[in-house]
């Protein structure tokens, strides 16, 4: 027979378990929809690489339309010459030229989304170690954004060398000459034209590139042959690039800084342009690790909360409750230890 024990009735237990419940609720519904904006922008960002990787339209039309001075260029250069530079601009296949970089962001797209994902599948199911997993994840990312933050603008200078290196090696192995028709090369020469740039860090980046040196142009109806070459055309200025005295002499001697684009580098402009937005991008940053910190807070909270929860649980199921009285059973297990 089970023993009876006096206890006078106390609601504390019961106020405590509500506020547990009323507190893991707010948070749970914060955490998802932070959780779920974010991947929600992680899955816009994979369908953005993987339209960058695979679209042969819309991004081709977005780069003739930025670059369209250095695409006029083009054409006032090789007019009347055998590079057919309108059949090259319509053969121009950006699938090509993205889709290591497609790939590369994809995957860091990828990696980003994950911790959400833990987030609300843990969230959901209420398990421990997805939680877990989120909060480590998460954790990480936060402090790889900020060192990478950091890092940009002590140490810029190792950023732009790990942009340089797979620049230079598509310079040195891909890169075919101002007449080539790949899409590789022909992207080169916008970009060298379009930004007044030559190379990755300046015009010696040519001494052992496999470029063609030696070519045909034809300027002022006059067919010349143009043998030698330092740099391409691309990178002469705009003015030397068709000229009645001795054109190609701009690519054969990059010596006078009025003709040639030879000592400024594309990597240095590029980086030029992407510092012009520095302030918002540092302060998109903190903001972005500002909200990630208050998430893994929030669910180091919900984590506790949800522990003592279960604990709470456990109290409760070990005893029976009469509800409305001041007596309560002991269970088997209490009343064998009295």
């Amino acid at each position: 027979m089970a023993t009876l024990v006096k206890k006078p009735f106390d609601s504390t237990t019961e106020e405590k378990s509500g506020s547990f419940s009323s507190s893991m609720r707010s948070i749970k519904c914060v955490l998802i929809i932070f959780n779920a904006v974010q991947v929600l922008i992680g899955v816009t960002c994979c369908v953005t690489c993987l339209f960058v990787r695979f679209d042969k339209l819309y991004i081709k039309r977005f780069i003739l339309t930025n670059l369209s001075s250095a695409v006029a260029d083009l054409r006032k250069t090789f007019t009347d010459s055998d590079y057919n530079i309108s059949r090259v601009i319509d053969d121009y296949d950006t699938t090509k030229v993205f889709r290591w970089v497609a790939l590369v962001f994809l995957i860091l797209t990828f990696i980003i989304l994950l911790p959400p994902l833990f987030g609300i599948s843990g969230l959901w199911s209420k398990r421990h170690w997805l939680l877990t997993t989120y909060i480590v994840a998460t954790g990480t990312l936060v402090v790889a954004k900020i060192s990478l933050t950091v890092l940009c603008f002590l140490r810029n200078d190792i950023i732009q060398d790990w942009v340089r290196t797979p620049l230079k090696a598509s310079l040195m192995t891909s890169y075919r000459g101002d007449t080539a028709t790949d899409p590789v090369s022909v992207t080169w020469n916008m970009a060298m034209i379009g930004l007044s740039c030559c190379g990755v860090d300046n015009g010696r980046d040519f001494e052992y590139s496999r470029f063609k040196r030696d070519f045909t142009l034809t300027v002022f109806n006059q067919t010349l042959f143009l043998g030698n070459l330092q740099t391409p055309i691309a990178c002469c200025s705009s003015a030397s690039r068709r000229t009645s005295f001795e054109p190609g002499a701009c690519a054969k001697y990059p010596i006078k800084k009025d003709q040639t684009h030879y000592f400024e580098g594309c990597l240095g402009k590029m980086w030029n342009y992407v510092t012009r937005f520095s302030d918002k991008l540092v302060l998109g940053a903190v903001g972005l690790c500002a909200l990630e910190v208050l998430q893994v807070v929030l669910a180091c909270v919900y984590l506790e909360l949800l522990k003592r929860a279960k604990e709470d649980r456990k109290r409760k199921s070990s005893r029976t409750y009469r509800k409305g009285s001041d007596v309560f059973f002991l269970s088997v297990s209490e009343e064998s230890l009295m």
